[in-house]
């Protein structure tokens, strides 16, 4: 029963968290990945497995959802209006949850020049098949997105429906406590691996991940070593975006500002978000190969390569662990 399964507010390790709703499978499983690791010759690799939240390979997208449908909810909207690429994960875990609970949904995508894609593939085909409006933009006028849902808003408003924005990759001090939770569900599975964790490898990209993996692991006084793999944007845009949630976060639920254990990569960046070299396309289509497991190439692949390229150059030892977190997007891999 999705649209009645709803949590109450609680607390999770000392934290207080926001109402959400269940949408995903949890907690993920933690694997050991014996096959990768003897292959790569270098720490023994480990996976937290959010590419089985369920909910349609929506991976962590859906965490991050559970608290900004419910605060949706709370709030009587009938309409939910979000942003992304028009092969974001985001987009189309956001839209068929809509299905799932009776609200209207709209889409601005962006595509190279805002008209719809000839070819209706991977996520966009979810995108359409779900019932979402969607509104197709240029990148030049992606970078007003916040205000072309903010008059789309207004236009349902004045229509009578009541409207819910969620920014892209559900990435503010709302969505952040989606992967908040998730690092405290991976902290109570640590057990599992047999020695120091250190590193836990992400791909981050419009900062909520990596925002909610470091507040919780402030929070609780976890000394993990956080790894931030950026997919596109230099690492000081990438520090400000985390930054910036953090310290909206912090003004609503109280508390300082987090210092985890947090490094920045910026380093296989490649040419930009979405862009994917040969090289990277070789070591990830024999990652799969290892492993049996699906990585989107623009984000868990990226992420994937830069730790394949950073166990070559020698930074880990063999005795050492590292966990890598897949957070989903399997459609992203079958284009």
């Amino acid at each position: 029963m999705w649209a009645e399964s709803v949590a109450c507010d609680g607390y999770a390790h000392g934290m207080e968290l926001p109402r959400r709703i269940s949408l995903a499978l949890t907690p993920t499983p933690v694997e050991h990945l014996p096959h990768l690791s003897e292959a790569w010759g270098g720490p023994s690799i480990w996976v937290k497995r959010d590419d089985l939240t369920g909910f349609e390979l929506s991976g962590n997208k859906v965490c991050k959802l559970e608290f900004h449908l419910a605060a949706a909810l709370d709030a009587g909207a009938g309409v939910i209006i979000t942003t992304g690429a028009v092969q974001s994960n985001h987009c189309r875990a956001t839209a068929l949850a809509c299905a799932r609970l009776g609200l209207a949904c709209v889409l601005v995508l962006r595509t190279a020049d805002g008209e719809p894609p000839e070819a209706v593939t991977g996520n966009h085909r979810l995108h359409r098949l779900s019932g979402a409006a969607i509104e197709y933009v240029t990148p030049d006028e992606y970078g007003r997105r916040d205000h072309i849902m903010a008059d789309i808003a207004d236009e349902h408003r004045r229509a009578g429906r009541a409207a819910w924005i969620i920014p892209e990759g559900a990435s503010d001090e709302l969505g952040m406590w989606g992967m908040a939770t998730a690092f405290l569900e991976l902290h109570d599975q640590l057990s599992l691996v047999p020695g120091k964790v250190a590193a836990l490898w992400h791909a981050s990209s419009s900062a909520g991940t990596t925002a909610g993996l470091g507040w919780a692991a402030d929070r609780i006084g976890s000394d993990v070593p956080i790894v931030a793999v950026s997919v596109g944007d230099p690492i000081d845009q990438l520090r400000q975006h985390v930054n910036d949630i953090w310290r909206a976060a912090a003004a609503r639920y109280g508390g300082a500002v987090p210092k985890p254990h947090l490094e920045y990569m910026d380093r296989y960046i490649a040419g930009g978000y979405g862009v994917v070299d040969p090289r990277q396309v070789g070591i990830v289509d024999d990652a799969v190969a290892k492993t049996g497991l699906l990585f989107d190439p623009t984000y868990t692949g990226k992420a994937l390569y830069a730790l394949h390229e950073e166990v070559r150059a020698g930074r880990f030892g063999t005795n050492d662990h590292v966990v890598f977190w897949h957070t989903g997007g399997g459609f992203g891999a079958l284009i």
